[in-house]
């Protein structure tokens, strides 16, 4: 009899934080892909490396994510959006396989869409007699498209504190996405005062504490920044630096 465990590592994830369990006998690079409706930046790719002794499966699936304010995704298939090739390939062991990923939707978009490709580990078959466990792997790459013509305008909109399962506060802030194409909170600089108490996120420190921070077009989302609150911290003020691009 063969039981079949799924480890699920998707990159929406990423939408927050991206986390390891374990070790892995696929990996994938990278995680997050930028794309534009046209032009050569309506074309990427990504990268599935088997480090493991066997053979490996792997299909591809695409759904299009719709993100909500706390950051909770809603699917819907999509896979008339793109063309990924190969949609299905054979890894050999320690090989590697790129995946070229084709935007093929609306050339001129209204505004910025964001996907998830979902890569597979398919089951092998196992004969009736073998009694075995078998780890099926899956990951996921977010894809933001984004229109020929716009660029992101971030503003917050709401400073607060959240008190995490062990009763420790940390600050949140909501941030609003007035423009057509969507922000990353990942490229932002936040910084948070409360009377002599300061600090502030920079860029590389608020991808690693809350991952790339997609805000879609029109919408808001509420982050909760990772490090506790002192004591001494009152109500709290709130900064937010997004570069221009």
């Amino acid at each position: 009899m063969m039981t079949r465990i799924l480890l699920a590592v998707l990159a929406f994830t990423a939408l927050n934080t991206i986390s390891a369990t374990g070790s892995r006998a696929m990996s994938v690079s990278p995680m997050h892909i930028e794309m534009t409706s046209v032009g050569k930046s309506g074309r990427s790719q990504f990268t599935v490396t088997n480090s493991g002794a066997t053979p490996m499966p792997v299909e591809t699936a695409i759904k299009r994510l719709e993100i909500d304010e706390n950051g909770a995704s809603h699917e819907t298939i999509a896979n008339d959006d793109f063309l990924i090739f190969p949609a299905q390939v054979m890894i050999a062991p320690g090989a590697s396989q790129v995946f070229r990923v084709q935007w093929v939707g609306e050339p001129n978009l209204a505004k910025s869409q964001s996907y998830l490709v979902a890569v597979n580990q398919i089951p092998l078959k196992q004969a009736r007699s073998q009694s075995t466990v078998q780890v099926v792997m899956a990951f996921g790459v977010v894809i933001d498209v984004a229109p020929p013509v716009g660029r992101p305008v971030l503003k917050l909109v709401r400073t607060g504190t959240a008190i995490d399962k062990h009763g420790k506060r940390h600050a949140t802030v909501t941030i609003e996405n007035s423009s057509n194409v969507h922000g990353l909170l990942e490229a932002a600089s936040l910084r948070f005062t409360s009377g002599a108490w300061s600090r502030t996120y920079l860029p590389g420190e608020l991808a690693q504490g809350i991952g790339i921070g997609i805000i879609q077009p029109g919408r808001r989302r509420t982050f909760t920044m990772p490090d506790v609150l002192p004591d001494a911290a009152g109500a709290l003020q709130a900064k937010l630096d997004y570069p221009l691009r």
